[in-house]
Formats: structure tokens, C-alpha cells, sequence
């Protein structure tokens, strides 16, 4: 379960050997999401799968968004060996700083989020997108791809101060197409253990409603204590 870290061991530690790895990740990304796209766009049959299989990937980049974000916050620490340092961190700083991030550069925001998404991209690639079925299949793995990119650039938006944030953005936020502000700080409420979907925050309230994270915590522990 979480431990409660000193304040110096959460500070941001963004070290130069990630910003490397975060650039090449972000450039093969978009190499990637160009071609899936062309071959999206080559097998469409109509606007109408194309609308809902953006839906749908939007939805499970929320639902990913906030199972990542759960299992950062309440497992391991910043010094659990290769995740600590790299990811568990800044979800831990996040709690002490919620505005370190709105600091942060492009790069540094976004481009963890494209190495975890290249994997969607690669079971997109891999997959058919000749056929009805494949072809939705593999859309979805694309806008899911997508979706995943942008989720902590819309957590971000969502500490930003009201005037720096872009009009279309907060046109966006008003209509709840992404993560709202006001929705948001429900989880800088301590002990921080609900509302952890960041993208579109649209599964907040439901995942709390049924207790979802607490049947997982139950679970994971039920599990390794047998």
C-alpha cells in the first residue's frame, strides 16, 4: 500500500537521460499514429464507426488513466525499484505540489504519456484494418492510443490558472468533453482516494458509485496474501 514519502523525496527529479528517451518517444509517436491514421482513414466505411470508435477509445484512455493513476498512488513508493523514480514520483509530488506540473514543459508532461501509448500503437499496427471488424478493432486501439497521449495534458489544463488556459480548451472543459477543474479537486481532497480519472473525468463518478478501487485494493491484497 502507499507510504507516505518526506517531502524531499517527491521533489521533481526530471534527469536528463528521460527527457531522451521522452523526445525519441514522442517523435516515433507520431510516426506510428500517422501511419495507423492513414490506414484508419484507407478502411473507414463511414463517419459513423469512425465517430464511435473515437468514443470508445476515449473512454478506455479514461478508464486507463485513472487505473494508472490509482495504482501510482497507492502502491510502492518513489524508491519501488524501475517504476519509483521514473513514475510513481511525480503522482506522489502531485500530492504535495498540484501545481509542479503546470511548471513542467511539453516534453516533460506529455512524453511519458507517449512511451506508455506506444505499445497501442503497436497492437494497432499489428492488427488487420482490411475488414469490418478488424478495422474497428484496430481504430479503437488508435484513438485509445490518442486519448492516452493527451490525458495528462488535459490534467494539466485542469490545474492551470483560468486565464492561461487556451478558450478552446475551456469550451471544452465547460461542454465535459475533457477532465472539468472543479471535478478534478475532489481528488486533492486527502486521503486523495477517488475521482482519479484525469482524461475525461467522465468515469469518476460511477467507478466511485459501484467502489471500484476499493474491490481492486481488496482483491490485490486478498490475492497476495494467499
Amino acid at each position: 500500500m502507499q507510504t507516505t514519502p518526506k517531502t524531499a523525496e517527491v521533489l521533481s527529479d526530471y534527469r536528463a537521460g528521460y527527457r531522451v528517451v521522452d523526445t525519441c518517444a514522442m517523435v516515433l509517436f507520431v510516426a506510428l499514429a500517422a501511419c495507423s491514421l492513414f490506414r484508419l482513414i484507407v478502411a473507414a466505411d463511414s463517419a459513423l464507426w469512425v465517430v464511435m470508435t473515437a468514443l470508445c477509445g476515449w473512454l478506455a484512455a479514461d478508464l486507463l488513466s485513472g487505473v494508472v493513476h490509482w495504482a501510482f498512488d497507492t502502491w510502492g513508493s518513489v524508491h519501488t525499484p524501475l517504476v519509483g523514480a521514473r513514475f510513481i514520483r511525480p503522482f506522489r509530488e502531485h500530492h504535495w505540489d498540484p501545481h509542479a506540473m503546470t511548471r513542467h514543459d511539453f516534453v516533460e508532461t506529455n512524453g511519458s504519456s507517449c512511451l506508455a501509448a506506444l505499445m497501442l500503437l503497436g497492437v494497432a499496427g499489428a492488427l488487420p484494418a482490411d475488414s469490418g471488424v478488424w478495422a474497428m478493432t484496430h481504430a479503437i486501439f488508435v484513438f485509445v492510443a490518442l486519448g492516452v497521449v493527451i490525458t495528462n495534458q488535459c490534467h494539466k489544463w485542469a490545474h492551470l490558472p483560468l486565464a492561461e488556459v487556451p478558450r478552446p480548451v475551456r469550451l471544452a472543459q465547460r461542454l465535459r468533453l475533457i477532465l472539468r477543474p472543479e471535478d478534478h479537486l475532489r481528488h486533492h481532497v486527502r486521503p486523495f482516494d477517488s475521482h482519479y480519472c484525469t482524461a475525461a473525468g467522465w468515469l469518476n463518478r460511477p467507478l466511485a458509485a459501484i467502489g471500484f478501487f476499493r474491490a481492486l485494493e481488496r482483491a490485490i491484497i486478498a490475492l497476495t496474501r494467499s
